[in-house]
């Protein structure tokens, strides 16, 4: 009985601790957002994207690093610097495992972006949304965002995003993989993954 007692706190304190963990995550990311910080983004949708978006993407910019420009590159680092892989194919296959069966019905809560001004707006209404306030945001963008993935010793963190434009009908002006890194207590972009072969 006191095993169990003990099973059950570990599980408590471990998914509570993961909890805090990915709001700072969000949190950090945020406020290193050009985006927020303009004040660009308006509206956030409410269903979060699969997380394992952007490990995909990772996965894909790993598996092609070695290509040369001018041949086909799925995905690529969008720096211009060289970039040092922080996660090999081994470590991305561990964390696809963890993630892969879990179900993504944890919904983004107004108090998760509580240090913007923004809307939160359930999935299944975002387009009925957009028409009725296109003339109060005309031009502003809406946010399509995954919940953090976390790398196992906590040092790394991936983030899958999307954004739109409001009452401009021309689809998702980006659409990127964002790679983050714990320094000294905050998350900072490191690396941003895209898809060369997509006009947004």
């Amino acid at each position: 009985m006191k095993n169990i007692f003990y099973l059950i706190f570990g599980i408590l304190i471990t998914s509570c601790s993961s909890s805090k963990l990915e709001e700072r995550v969000v949190i950090d990311f945020l406020i290193d957002n050009p985006f927020f910080k303009n004040e660009e983004v308006r509206i956030v949708a409410e269903q979060p994207i699969n997380r394992l978006l952007s490990l995909e993407y990772y996965e894909k910019a790993y598996e092609d690093r070695n290509i040369r420009l001018g041949d086909m590159i799925r995905i690529s680092p969008e720096s211009y610097a060289s970039f040092k892989w922080p996660l090999d194919t081994i470590e991305v296959k561990i964390l696809k495992e963890i993630y892969k069966n879990e179900p993504n019905k944890q919904l983004w809560k107004k108090n998760d972006f509580r240090k913007t001004e923004i809307k939160l707006i359930p999935s299944d209404k975002i387009l009925e949304t957009i028409n009725d306030i296109s003339h109060q945001y005309f031009g502003k963008k809406g946010l399509e965002i995954s919940k953090p993935l976390i790398t196992s010793n906590k040092k790394y963190a991936f983030l899958f995003v999307r954004t739109f434009n409001i009452g401009i009908p021309f689809g998702h002006s980006i659409v990127k993989a964002i790679l983050m890194e714990n320094i000294n207590g905050k998350w900072k972009i490191i690396e941003t993954f895209i898809d060369p072969n997509v006009i947004s």
